[in-house]
């Protein structure tokens, strides 16, 4: 592994057109300043794959089941803008910079170990990596910002802290719809005023989704023919639209 130079130029490509993904507290702050949350649902087969991305993922999901197959479901909470972020000053300064959501401090690196950062697939310009910036990645892979390491650990430790808590969200939501994992989301748009308060109810849950049993019966989404396919003859439930109001497909492809 080659090692990276990297400094923030303030260019501002990375505030505008996203989904940032936030942890509970970060998503009721998020709310309180008047911004959009959208609730991302993707899921897979419980299966025995210890991978590093693989098992990254598995370990910030939980059980359900969707007709005949075990399944792990993972819901991911997203501030959602479209053009620049409404925090985003017109100089191209961040208005909430010392409250930003960890996402933003993390970027351009990477949450999930295993993945390489690629700077030829991040926003920023060419001249936020050339020479004359500080090293920001180790030969070995380390993360040389104490800002971003210390960032990307807490950002971990949510997502492994709060699975209990948004099971309790989807449950009191009644969110049963989700994509096939690496294929899309199902993107459930809830109105603030009830997405806030349940927030804050599924703060008080303890995190540990295995003292339960697994979650009601969930549905797969998908447009692809082939991939409706493939999840029924494995015994789960699919469509192909979601015919659900505060529901649309995101796909990855």
């Amino acid at each position: 592994m080659n090692k990276i130079n990297f400094s923030c130029t303030s260019c501002g490509r990375c505030c505008h057109d996203l989904r940032l993904t936030l942890s509970v507290a970060e998503a009721i702050q998020w709310l309180h300043r008047g911004g959009k949350v959208q609730v991302l649902c993707h899921a897979a087969a419980d299966l025995d794959d210890l991978s590093p991305v693989v098992a990254y993922r598995s370990a910030r999901s939980f059980p359900a089941r969707s007709g005949g197959l075990a399944i792990r479901v993972q819901v991911i909470l997203a501030a959602h803008f479209d053009g620049a972020c409404p925090n985003l000053l017109p100089d191209m300064r961040c208005g909430i910079y010392d409250g930003r959501p960890n996402t933003c401090r993390i970027y351009p690196a990477e949450i999930i170990p295993g993945l390489a950062l690629k700077s030829d697939r991040k926003l920023c310009p060419p001249e936020a990596w050339n020479d004359r910036q500080p090293e920001y990645l180790s030969a070995d892979g380390r993360i040389l910002d104490v800002v971003t390491d210390t960032a990307i650990a807490a950002a971990r430790a949510a997502g492994l802290r709060e699975v209990g808590m948004r099971r309790a969200l989807a449950t009191a939501l009644g969110m049963r719809i989700a994509a096939l994992e690496n294929e899309g989301f199902a993107v459930w748009s809830i109105p603030s005023d009830a997405l806030l308060p349940s927030l804050r109810d599924a703060m008080q849950e303890d995190g540990d989704p295995s003292k339960d049993t697994p979650s009601p019966d969930w549905l797969f989404v998908s447009p692809r023919p082939e991939t409706l396919a493939l999840i029924t003859a494995a015994g789960a439930n699919a469509v192909s639209s979601p015919n659900h109001d505060q529901v649309a497909y995101l796909p990855l492809y």
